[in-house]
């Protein structure tokens, strides 16, 4: 038995019509042949969606960079709350800050954020003591103005009301002032108002020590941040009272080639204060010469000691925020906003505008993986679907505009075809922003994970359907033209036989 018996090459006729079906039908069969090649070597996914297998308990990470340029890292906060009621405020363990410039530059290092520790501040009984002694100071004032006494020229200006700018750079700049301490407040401030009286008293105390005449002579003043908004601006004071520094006529220190603000961030008592100010300044001496130079001599002097309160921040309107938190997988928000327990803060001073440098959930993606997700997503709108963030800039035209972005997120199982390819899930989200108009504002962030997943596997043709297709196409191929191409050629032998019986009619 012989299913492929040869005909004599004798018995056979080739044809012109034969040789270009033949051509034709090597071309189909090639083509044919490195299509279904390519769709072998190559592989496709197949998507289900099911319900998200997570464990109760399970957490999810969130991964944040966001730069803040006019937010600065001595208050900047990062908070989270759920679904489920459960709120943290300034988390700290897993949050890193770094001081940067208005152009996003970095000014300073890479610190861990440690939890702010709160100020201490006056008792009730210190704080009744301190409203006494300065009630006390104003009426002894008043019977020596109404007595016309010269010494109420030396008890007038205990703490020094800074109604004009340039008398403020009269005080610091004056060579006969060793120090001068600035509180910048606000009259609506609650910490201001509690702070006032002991700041005044502890005022009356250095001007006791150092009253004029001495050669280190340290001054009291402040300023109103309501009067003077934008000069406060310009000193970056977004909290509310900051007591500044003022040395040879600024507060800017230079410390390993960084300008750094110098300001007092001690216990809020009288004593602190002014056992503060004898850090600063030697024992008062009477100036022993009249002339300025002298003074001005002692004061260049002065170095301001590494007291636990004196207070080094790094001059930097801005503030990156870089780290991670761990959440319950229910809808919930993490927001950025200002927050201090010794602190108030004005929504009119607040710019909120961020650059999202990475906002993500679950771990970094390797190189690898990225480029399967790539892959997995070909043919789609360009775009990171597990970073969708990175690189946008969130911009606030005018004040109390706080930011929010709203995320849906849905965990992407991916199982790659081969020996030696581990599976690995990925979150990725849709997100959707808008600016809204609050008294304190803030950038938040709304997620809400899927109650679905993806599962996604990698599908590959097998070998002997690459072999069946293969022999298909040849079969197929060859069949189909041997039935065109005898159609053909009986279809030309038809035609010559009508037109032979045609001549000899």
């Amino acid at each position: 038995m012989d299913f492929y018996r040869k005909v004599p090459r004798e018995f056979s006729e080739g044809t012109l019509g034969g040789s270009i079906i033949s051509i034709l039908s090597a071309v189909l069969m090639l083509y044919l042949f490195l299509s279904e090649l390519g769709k072998y070597s190559t592989s496709s996914f197949e998507t289900k969606v099911v319900v998200d297998r997570s464990v109760d308990g399970e957490l999810l990470r969130i991964n944040f960079n966001l730069s803040f340029p006019a937010l600065s890292c001595e208050f900047a906060s990062v908070d989270v709350g759920d679904a489920l009621g459960l709120n943290r405020f300034n988390l700290t363990k897993t949050v890193f800050k770094r001081a940067i410039d208005a152009e996003m530059n970095p000014i300073g290092p890479l610190q861990w954020d440690r939890a702010v520790k709160e100020v201490l501040k006056a008792s009730d009984e210190e704080h009744e003591q301190a409203v006494r002694r300065v009630e006390e100071h104003k009426k002894e004032l008043a019977l020596l103005k109404e007595s016309n006494s010269k010494a109420a020229d030396g008890k007038a200006h205990v703490v020094y009301e800074i109604d004009d700018l340039n008398s403020l750079q009269a005080m610091v700049h004056d060579p006969t002032h060793a120090v001068v301490l600035v509180n910048f407040y606000a009259p609506w401030c609650p910490w201001c108002q509690r702070l006032e009286p002991v700041y005044e008293a502890a005022g009356l105390s250095v001007h006791e020590k150092y009253p004029p005449g001495t050669k280190q002579r340290v001054l009291f003043t402040k300023i109103d941040c309501v009067v003077h908004e934008k000069f406060c601006m310009q000193q970056v004071v977004t909290g509310y009272p900051t007591i500044r520094i003022f040395t040879h006529g600024t507060d800017i220190l230079v410390h390993d080639g960084k300008r750094e603000h110098a300001f007092y961030k001690g216990p809020r008592t009288v004593d602190a204060l002014t056992q503060f100010v004898d850090t600063l300044v030697p024992k008062p001496e009477p100036v022993s010469q009249s002339s300025i130079e002298a003074a001005r001599e002692a004061n260049f002097n002065l170095q301001l000691p590494a007291s636990v309160d004196v207070q080094r921040r790094i001059m930097g309107p801005g503030c990156a925020i870089t780290g991670f938190v761990l959440v319950k997988k229910v809808p919930g928000h993490l927001w950025i906003s200002a927050s201090s327990p010794d602190h108030s803060f004005h929504g009119q001073n607040m710019n909120m505008t961020h650059v999202v440098n990475h906002f993500y959930f679950g771990h970094q993606l390797s190189d690898d993986r990225r480029r399967y997700l790539e892959k997995f997503h070909a043919g789609e709108k360009a775009g990171d679907w597990h970073d969708r963030l990175a690189g946008q800039t969130f911009v606030s035209e005018s004040a109390h505009i706080s930011h929010e972005h709203y995320l849906q997120t849905v965990l992407t199982s991916i199982a790659p075809r081969g020996r030696f390819a581990l599976p690995f899930s990925v979150y990725e989200y849709t997100q959707h922003a808008h600016a809204v108009h609050e008294p304190l504002p803030k950038a938040k962030f709304h997620y809400q994970p899927s109650p679905m997943q993806i599962a996604v596997s990698e599908e590959r043709m097998a070998f002997y359907s690459f072999i069946t297709s293969l022999m298909a196409i040849i079969g197929g191929v060859y069949s189909v033209m041997g039935i065109a191409d005898g159609v053909l050629f009986n279809s030309i032998a038809l035609v010559r036989k009508k037109l032979e019986l045609g001549k000899q009619i």
